[in-house]
Protein backbone atom coordinates (compact mmCIF):
# COMPACT_ATOMS: atom_id res chain seq x y z
CA UNK A 1 0.00 0.00 0.00
CA UNK A 2 1.37 3.39 -0.90
CA UNK A 3 0.69 6.19 1.52
CA UNK A 4 1.21 10.02 1.37
CA UNK A 5 0.67 13.08 3.44
CA UNK A 6 -0.43 16.27 2.72
CA UNK A 7 -0.20 18.79 5.10
CA UNK A 8 -2.69 21.38 3.86
CA UNK A 9 -3.08 23.97 6.38
CA UNK A 10 -2.25 24.60 9.92
CA UNK A 11 -4.59 21.80 11.98
CA UNK A 12 -5.35 20.10 8.30
CA UNK A 13 -3.74 17.35 7.35
CA UNK A 14 -5.14 14.73 3.76
CA UNK A 15 -3.72 11.36 4.56
CA UNK A 16 -3.59 9.39 1.36
CA UNK A 17 -3.19 5.37 0.99
CA UNK A 18 -3.80 3.94 -2.02
CA UNK A 19 -4.06 -0.13 -2.64
CA UNK A 20 -5.20 -1.52 -6.03
CA UNK A 21 -7.00 -4.27 -4.56
CA UNK A 22 -9.97 -2.37 -3.03
CA UNK A 23 -13.26 -1.87 -5.34
CA UNK A 24 -14.22 0.31 -2.81
CA UNK A 25 -13.16 4.14 -2.06
CA UNK A 26 -13.87 5.85 1.43
CA UNK A 27 -12.77 9.67 2.41
CA UNK A 28 -13.15 10.56 5.95
CA UNK A 29 -12.98 13.42 8.00
CA UNK A 30 -11.78 13.08 11.50
CA UNK A 31 -12.54 17.08 14.11
CA UNK A 32 -10.63 16.24 16.78
CA UNK A 33 -11.70 18.76 19.97
CA UNK A 34 -10.11 18.63 23.93
CA UNK A 35 -13.08 17.37 26.01
CA UNK A 36 -15.59 19.45 26.72
CA UNK A 37 -18.51 17.95 28.60
CA UNK A 38 -20.79 20.04 28.82
CA UNK A 39 -20.74 20.45 25.03
CA UNK A 40 -21.45 16.62 24.48
CA UNK A 41 -25.24 17.10 23.69
CA UNK A 42 -24.81 19.40 21.17
CA UNK A 43 -21.43 17.62 19.63
CA UNK A 44 -23.63 14.04 19.92
CA UNK A 45 -26.21 16.14 18.26
CA UNK A 46 -24.30 17.67 15.45
CA UNK A 47 -23.07 14.84 13.00
CA UNK A 48 -26.77 13.45 11.92
CA UNK A 49 -27.83 17.36 11.47
CA UNK A 50 -24.62 17.91 9.24
CA UNK A 51 -25.16 14.13 6.95
CA UNK A 52 -28.81 14.04 6.82
CA UNK A 53 -29.54 17.15 5.17
CA UNK A 54 -27.15 20.10 3.93
CA UNK A 55 -27.92 23.67 1.96
CA UNK A 56 -27.66 21.98 -1.45
CA UNK A 57 -29.69 19.06 -0.30
CA UNK A 58 -32.25 20.26 2.12
CA UNK A 59 -34.34 17.29 2.72
CA UNK A 60 -33.11 13.52 3.43
CA UNK A 61 -34.99 12.47 -0.03
CA UNK A 62 -32.94 15.21 -1.51
CA UNK A 63 -29.58 13.93 -0.04
CA UNK A 64 -30.80 10.45 -0.55
CA UNK A 65 -31.26 10.69 -4.60
CA UNK A 66 -27.54 12.51 -5.02
CA UNK A 67 -25.93 9.33 -3.39
CA UNK A 68 -27.80 6.65 -5.32
CA UNK A 69 -26.47 9.34 -8.39
CA UNK A 70 -23.29 8.37 -6.75
CA UNK A 71 -24.09 4.94 -7.80
CA UNK A 72 -25.44 4.12 -3.95
CA UNK A 73 -22.53 5.73 -1.93
CA UNK A 74 -23.43 6.27 1.30
CA UNK A 75 -22.76 8.88 3.61
CA UNK A 76 -21.75 7.60 7.79
CA UNK A 77 -20.53 9.27 11.28
CA UNK A 78 -19.12 8.57 14.31
CA UNK A 79 -18.13 10.39 17.92
CA UNK A 80 -16.09 9.17 20.37
CA UNK A 81 -13.90 10.17 23.53
CA UNK A 82 -9.95 8.65 23.03
CA UNK A 83 -8.69 9.76 26.09
CA UNK A 84 -8.79 13.72 26.82
CA UNK A 85 -9.64 14.23 23.38
CA UNK A 86 -13.21 14.36 21.55
CA UNK A 87 -13.89 12.70 18.09
CA UNK A 88 -16.74 13.49 15.33
CA UNK A 89 -15.65 11.27 12.06
CA UNK A 90 -17.95 11.86 8.84
CA UNK A 91 -17.17 10.03 6.36
CA UNK A 92 -18.44 8.63 2.64
CA UNK A 93 -18.01 5.12 0.80
CA UNK A 94 -18.95 4.67 -3.27
CA UNK A 95 -17.41 2.54 -5.34
CA UNK A 96 -14.00 3.31 -7.28
CA UNK A 97 -14.04 5.11 -10.21
CA UNK A 98 -13.28 2.04 -12.32
CA UNK A 99 -16.34 0.96 -11.96
CA UNK A 100 -18.47 3.87 -13.13
CA UNK A 101 -20.47 3.69 -15.94
CA UNK A 102 -19.77 6.49 -17.78
CA UNK A 103 -16.17 7.06 -16.59
CA UNK A 104 -17.24 9.71 -13.82
CA UNK A 105 -15.14 11.28 -11.26
CA UNK A 106 -16.73 10.00 -8.30
CA UNK A 107 -13.78 10.52 -5.91
CA UNK A 108 -14.37 13.97 -6.64
CA UNK A 109 -18.28 13.95 -6.46
CA UNK A 110 -17.77 12.21 -3.38
CA UNK A 111 -15.55 14.43 -1.77
CA UNK A 112 -17.81 17.79 -2.75
CA UNK A 113 -20.51 15.88 -1.12
CA UNK A 114 -19.13 15.27 1.75
CA UNK A 115 -17.38 19.18 2.31
CA UNK A 116 -21.48 20.54 1.44
CA UNK A 117 -22.55 18.60 4.57
CA UNK A 118 -19.65 19.72 6.95
CA UNK A 119 -19.48 23.60 5.43
CA UNK A 120 -22.60 24.53 4.13
CA UNK A 121 -25.09 22.92 5.86
CA UNK A 122 -29.18 23.44 6.41
CA UNK A 123 -29.60 26.54 8.09
CA UNK A 124 -32.92 28.86 8.98
CA UNK A 125 -31.05 32.00 8.52
CA UNK A 126 -27.84 33.20 9.29
CA UNK A 127 -27.00 31.50 12.37
CA UNK A 128 -29.07 28.80 13.35
CA UNK A 129 -29.86 25.28 11.49
CA UNK A 130 -33.06 24.59 10.02
CA UNK A 131 -35.57 24.29 12.85
CA UNK A 132 -37.68 20.98 11.11
CA UNK A 133 -33.94 19.22 10.84
CA UNK A 134 -32.87 20.36 14.33
CA UNK A 135 -36.60 18.91 15.86
CA UNK A 136 -35.92 15.50 14.19
CA UNK A 137 -32.56 14.91 15.03
CA UNK A 138 -33.12 16.02 18.69
CA UNK A 139 -35.99 13.47 19.05
CA UNK A 140 -33.30 11.00 17.64
CA UNK A 141 -30.42 11.47 20.03
CA UNK A 142 -32.99 11.65 22.69
CA UNK A 143 -34.17 8.45 21.88
CA UNK A 144 -30.90 6.98 21.40
CA UNK A 145 -30.16 8.38 25.57
CA UNK A 146 -33.30 6.89 26.31
CA UNK A 147 -32.62 3.34 25.20
CA UNK A 148 -29.33 2.83 26.75
CA UNK A 149 -31.56 1.69 29.53
CA UNK A 150 -32.47 -1.54 28.16
CA UNK A 151 -28.80 -2.84 27.80
CA UNK A 152 -27.87 -3.18 31.39
CA UNK A 153 -24.34 -4.06 30.61
CA UNK A 154 -23.32 -0.58 28.48
CA UNK A 155 -25.88 0.90 31.02
CA UNK A 156 -24.01 -0.62 34.02
CA UNK A 157 -20.84 0.53 32.69
CA UNK A 158 -21.99 4.20 31.97
CA UNK A 159 -23.27 4.50 35.60
CA UNK A 160 -19.68 2.93 36.85
CA UNK A 161 -17.59 5.68 35.01
CA UNK A 162 -18.98 8.32 36.64
CA UNK A 163 -17.21 6.58 39.73
CA UNK A 164 -13.96 5.43 37.76
CA UNK A 165 -12.87 8.86 36.60
CA UNK A 166 -14.55 11.30 38.65
CA UNK A 167 -13.77 14.79 37.93
CA UNK A 168 -12.34 13.82 34.00
CA UNK A 169 -14.44 14.15 31.33
CA UNK A 170 -14.88 10.25 30.78
CA UNK A 171 -16.91 10.08 33.62
CA UNK A 172 -19.59 11.92 31.36
CA UNK A 173 -21.93 10.23 28.39
CA UNK A 174 -20.73 10.87 25.58
CA UNK A 175 -24.28 11.82 24.16
CA UNK A 176 -25.17 13.71 27.04
CA UNK A 177 -27.72 13.68 29.36
CA UNK A 178 -31.71 13.94 28.39
CA UNK A 179 -32.02 17.46 30.04
CA UNK A 180 -29.16 18.78 28.38
CA UNK A 181 -30.29 17.75 24.55
CA UNK A 182 -33.60 19.13 25.59
CA UNK A 183 -31.94 22.20 26.53
CA UNK A 184 -30.50 22.65 23.15
CA UNK A 185 -31.63 25.12 20.13
CA UNK A 186 -30.44 25.96 16.28
CA UNK A 187 -28.64 28.71 17.74
CA UNK A 188 -26.66 26.78 20.26
CA UNK A 189 -26.08 23.63 18.54
CA UNK A 190 -24.86 25.95 15.95
CA UNK A 191 -22.56 28.16 17.70
CA UNK A 192 -20.64 25.04 19.28
CA UNK A 193 -20.94 24.13 14.85
CA UNK A 194 -18.83 27.09 14.22
CA UNK A 195 -16.04 27.07 16.91
CA UNK A 196 -15.44 23.30 16.13
CA UNK A 197 -14.85 24.48 12.40
CA UNK A 198 -12.80 27.26 13.67
CA UNK A 199 -10.36 25.22 16.50
CA UNK A 200 -10.35 21.88 15.44
CA UNK A 201 -7.54 19.81 14.37
CA UNK A 202 -8.91 18.15 10.99
CA UNK A 203 -7.15 14.66 9.84
CA UNK A 204 -8.67 13.89 6.01
CA UNK A 205 -8.08 9.86 5.36
CA UNK A 206 -8.69 8.60 1.77
CA UNK A 207 -8.30 5.01 1.11
CA UNK A 208 -8.85 3.73 -3.00
CA UNK A 209 -7.20 1.67 -5.50
CA UNK A 210 -6.78 5.26 -7.87
CA UNK A 211 -4.19 7.70 -7.17
CA UNK A 212 -6.18 11.21 -5.26
CA UNK A 213 -4.51 13.81 -7.46
CA UNK A 214 -7.09 16.10 -6.93
CA UNK A 215 -8.30 15.80 -3.49
CA UNK A 216 -5.45 17.29 -2.06
CA UNK A 217 -6.38 21.03 -3.78
CA UNK A 218 -10.02 20.25 -3.06
CA UNK A 219 -9.86 20.20 0.54
CA UNK A 220 -7.02 22.62 1.00
CA UNK A 221 -9.50 25.26 -0.27
CA UNK A 222 -12.49 24.34 1.49
CA UNK A 223 -10.49 24.09 4.82
CA UNK A 224 -8.20 27.72 5.39
CA UNK A 225 -5.33 28.08 7.85
CA UNK A 226 -6.72 28.93 11.42
CA UNK A 227 -5.84 29.15 14.93
CA UNK A 228 -6.19 24.84 16.26
CA UNK A 229 -5.98 23.95 19.76
CA UNK A 230 -3.92 21.50 21.42
CA UNK A 231 -5.52 18.27 22.42
CA UNK A 232 -4.33 14.84 24.51
CA UNK A 233 -4.73 11.65 24.01
CA UNK A 234 -2.63 9.58 26.61
CA UNK A 235 -4.10 11.08 29.92
CA UNK A 236 -3.74 8.15 32.69
CA UNK A 237 -6.56 8.27 35.53
CA UNK A 238 -5.31 8.46 39.07
CA UNK A 239 -6.07 5.19 41.09
CA UNK A 240 -7.93 6.11 44.06
CA UNK A 241 -6.62 5.93 47.75
CA UNK A 242 -9.24 3.38 48.35
CA UNK A 243 -11.46 1.55 46.13
CA UNK A 244 -14.96 3.42 45.74
CA UNK A 245 -17.77 0.83 46.08
CA UNK A 246 -20.91 2.47 44.86
CA UNK A 247 -24.40 -0.01 44.54
CA UNK A 248 -27.68 1.05 42.73
CA UNK A 249 -31.29 -0.71 42.35
CA UNK A 250 -33.29 -1.47 39.50
CA UNK A 251 -35.55 -4.09 37.99
CA UNK A 252 -33.35 -6.49 36.34
CA UNK A 253 -32.67 -9.96 35.34
CA UNK A 254 -29.55 -10.25 36.33
CA UNK A 255 -27.46 -7.87 38.68
CA UNK A 256 -24.49 -6.19 37.00
CA UNK A 257 -21.17 -5.68 38.04
CA UNK A 258 -17.83 -3.50 37.16
CA UNK A 259 -14.63 -3.38 38.39
CA UNK A 260 -12.22 -0.83 37.47
CA UNK A 261 -8.44 -1.44 37.83
CA UNK A 262 -6.06 1.58 37.36
CA UNK A 263 -2.18 1.44 36.40
CA UNK A 264 0.18 3.74 37.42
CA UNK A 265 3.51 4.23 35.58
CA UNK A 266 4.54 4.24 32.20
CA UNK A 267 3.26 0.94 30.68
CA UNK A 268 3.13 -0.23 26.91
CA UNK A 269 0.42 -0.04 25.39
CA UNK A 270 0.80 -3.81 24.09
CA UNK A 271 1.37 -5.04 27.34
CA UNK A 272 -1.81 -3.37 28.87
CA UNK A 273 -3.56 -5.21 25.86
CA UNK A 274 -2.35 -8.17 26.10
CA UNK A 275 -2.26 -8.21 30.01
CA UNK A 276 -6.24 -7.15 29.88
CA UNK A 277 -5.99 -10.32 26.78
CA UNK A 278 -5.14 -12.44 29.47
CA UNK A 279 -6.89 -11.46 31.98
CA UNK A 280 -10.52 -11.64 30.50
CA UNK A 281 -10.59 -10.50 26.92
CA UNK A 282 -10.95 -13.73 25.15
CA UNK A 283 -12.80 -17.54 25.42
CA UNK A 284 -8.75 -18.68 26.98
CA UNK A 285 -8.35 -15.78 29.65
CA UNK A 286 -8.74 -16.26 33.41
CA UNK A 287 -11.56 -14.88 34.19
CA UNK A 288 -13.90 -17.10 31.31
CA UNK A 289 -11.95 -20.19 32.09
CA UNK A 290 -12.36 -20.10 36.10
CA UNK A 291 -14.66 -17.27 37.10
CA UNK A 292 -17.52 -18.62 34.46
CA UNK A 293 -16.62 -22.21 33.37
CA UNK A 294 -14.90 -23.72 36.74
CA UNK A 295 -16.19 -22.04 39.25
CA UNK A 296 -20.17 -21.05 37.47
CA UNK A 297 -20.36 -17.80 39.32
CA UNK A 298 -21.84 -15.80 36.56
CA UNK A 299 -23.30 -15.67 33.09
CA UNK A 300 -20.43 -13.34 31.95
CA UNK A 301 -17.37 -12.11 32.84
CA UNK A 302 -14.81 -9.95 30.37
CA UNK A 303 -12.38 -7.50 30.44
CA UNK A 304 -11.07 -4.39 28.19
CA UNK A 305 -8.64 -1.60 28.77
CA UNK A 306 -8.95 1.83 28.66
CA UNK A 307 -5.37 2.31 27.65
CA UNK A 308 -5.22 6.28 27.06
CA UNK A 309 -6.90 5.55 30.12
CA UNK A 310 -4.22 3.15 31.92
CA UNK A 311 -7.96 1.75 33.44
CA UNK A 312 -8.53 -1.72 32.64
CA UNK A 313 -12.95 -2.44 33.29
CA UNK A 314 -13.97 -5.81 34.21
CA UNK A 315 -18.04 -6.54 33.50
CA UNK A 316 -19.97 -9.25 34.89
CA UNK A 317 -23.41 -10.36 34.73
CA UNK A 318 -24.28 -12.12 38.10
CA UNK A 319 -27.05 -13.32 40.04
CA UNK A 320 -27.61 -11.59 43.65
CA UNK A 321 -26.15 -14.20 45.51
CA UNK A 322 -23.01 -14.45 43.41
CA UNK A 323 -21.68 -11.15 43.49
CA UNK A 324 -19.38 -11.07 46.81
CA UNK A 325 -18.23 -14.63 45.26
CA UNK A 326 -17.79 -13.17 41.94
CA UNK A 327 -15.65 -9.92 43.05
CA UNK A 328 -12.92 -12.19 45.18
CA UNK A 329 -12.68 -14.34 42.23
CA UNK A 330 -11.84 -11.56 39.96
CA UNK A 331 -9.35 -10.11 42.30
CA UNK A 332 -8.37 -13.73 42.88
CA UNK A 333 -7.57 -14.06 39.29
CA UNK A 334 -5.78 -10.51 38.70
CA UNK A 335 -3.82 -11.82 42.17
CA UNK A 336 -3.01 -15.06 39.60
CA UNK A 337 -1.50 -12.84 36.91
CA UNK A 338 0.51 -10.60 39.34
CA UNK A 339 2.09 -13.60 40.77
CA UNK A 340 3.03 -15.28 37.12
CA UNK A 341 0.91 -18.46 38.20
CA UNK A 342 -0.41 -18.85 34.56
CA UNK A 343 1.05 -21.27 31.66
CA UNK A 344 3.20 -20.01 29.14
CA UNK A 345 0.37 -21.16 26.64
CA UNK A 346 -1.91 -18.63 28.31
CA UNK A 347 0.94 -15.52 27.00
CA UNK A 348 1.39 -17.67 23.61
CA UNK A 349 -2.46 -17.65 22.74
CA UNK A 350 -2.75 -14.16 23.37
CA UNK A 351 0.16 -13.30 21.34
CA UNK A 352 -1.24 -14.96 18.46
CA UNK A 353 -4.51 -13.49 18.91
CA UNK A 354 -3.25 -9.80 18.75
CA UNK A 355 -0.86 -10.46 15.82
CA UNK A 356 -3.66 -12.03 13.70
CA UNK A 357 -5.76 -8.95 14.01
CA UNK A 358 -3.07 -7.14 13.00
CA UNK A 359 -2.03 -8.90 10.04
CA UNK A 360 -5.98 -8.66 8.79
CA UNK A 361 -5.45 -4.61 8.81
CA UNK A 362 -5.45 -3.21 5.40
CA UNK A 363 -8.20 -6.17 4.21
CA UNK A 364 -10.85 -3.02 4.34
CA UNK A 365 -10.39 0.65 3.26
CA UNK A 366 -11.85 1.41 6.99
CA UNK A 367 -9.27 -0.71 8.55
CA UNK A 368 -6.38 1.31 6.60
CA UNK A 369 -8.11 4.71 8.23
CA UNK A 370 -8.36 3.08 12.08
CA UNK A 371 -4.75 1.71 11.83
CA UNK A 372 -3.13 5.38 10.49
CA UNK A 373 -4.98 6.73 13.12
CA UNK A 374 -4.17 5.19 15.76
CA UNK A 375 -0.39 4.70 14.08
CA UNK A 376 -0.50 8.77 14.76
CA UNK A 377 -2.03 9.27 18.08
CA UNK A 378 0.59 6.27 19.00
CA UNK A 379 3.76 8.05 21.50
CA UNK A 380 5.84 5.88 19.59
CA UNK A 381 3.72 5.59 16.24
CA UNK A 382 4.60 2.11 15.21
CA UNK A 383 3.15 0.42 12.80
CA UNK A 384 1.48 -2.82 11.53
CA UNK A 385 4.93 -4.94 11.68
CA UNK A 386 6.52 -2.60 14.46
CA UNK A 387 3.73 -3.80 16.53
CA UNK A 388 4.01 -7.19 15.91
CA UNK A 389 7.14 -7.44 16.77
CA UNK A 390 6.11 -5.48 19.85
CA UNK A 391 3.72 -7.81 20.93
CA UNK A 392 5.94 -10.76 19.54
CA UNK A 393 8.43 -9.96 22.12
CA UNK A 394 6.95 -9.48 25.53
CA UNK A 395 8.02 -11.87 28.10
CA UNK A 396 6.06 -13.53 31.43
CA UNK A 397 7.96 -11.07 33.02
CA UNK A 398 6.61 -8.26 31.17
CA UNK A 399 3.02 -9.29 31.75
CA UNK A 400 3.63 -9.85 35.55
CA UNK A 401 5.19 -6.83 36.08
CA UNK A 402 1.94 -4.76 33.82
CA UNK A 403 -0.35 -6.63 36.08
CA UNK A 404 1.21 -5.49 39.24
CA UNK A 405 0.67 -2.25 38.18
CA UNK A 406 -2.54 -2.53 38.11
CA UNK A 407 -4.70 -1.89 41.55
CA UNK A 408 -8.36 -1.58 42.13
CA UNK A 409 -10.17 1.54 41.78
CA UNK A 410 -13.60 1.02 41.96
CA UNK A 411 -16.61 -1.33 42.39
CA UNK A 412 -20.18 -0.69 40.56
CA UNK A 413 -23.26 -2.84 41.38
CA UNK A 414 -26.33 -2.62 39.57
CA UNK A 415 -28.56 -4.80 42.26
CA UNK A 416 -31.78 -6.40 41.39
CA UNK A 417 -34.64 -3.88 42.93
CA UNK A 418 -35.66 -5.00 46.19
CA UNK A 419 -31.98 -6.34 47.23
CA UNK A 420 -29.27 -4.87 49.54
Amino acid sequence: MEENTHVLAEGVELVSMTEPKFKTTNISVMMLMPCEPEKFAAWGLLPNLLLNSCRKYPSMAKMTERMQELYGAYLDSSVSLIGDMWQMQIRINMIGDAYALAGEKLKEAAAELLLECILHPNLDGERAFSAEAFRMEQKELLDVIESEINDKRSYAVKRAKRTIFRGEPNANPLYGTKEEVLALTPETVYAVYEEILQKAQILIYYVGAEQAEELPEIFRKAFLPRKTVEICTNSPSKCKPEPEIVTETMEVNQCQLVMAFKADGMQSTEAMRMCSMMFGGAPFSLLFMNVREKMSLCYYCSSSIVYEKHTMLVTCGVSQENVEKARQAIEEQLRVLQNGEFEEKLLADAQRYFINALKLTGDTPSSCIVEAFERRIRPDHADVQEQIQLFSRLTKEEIIQTAKAFQLDSVYILNQKGES
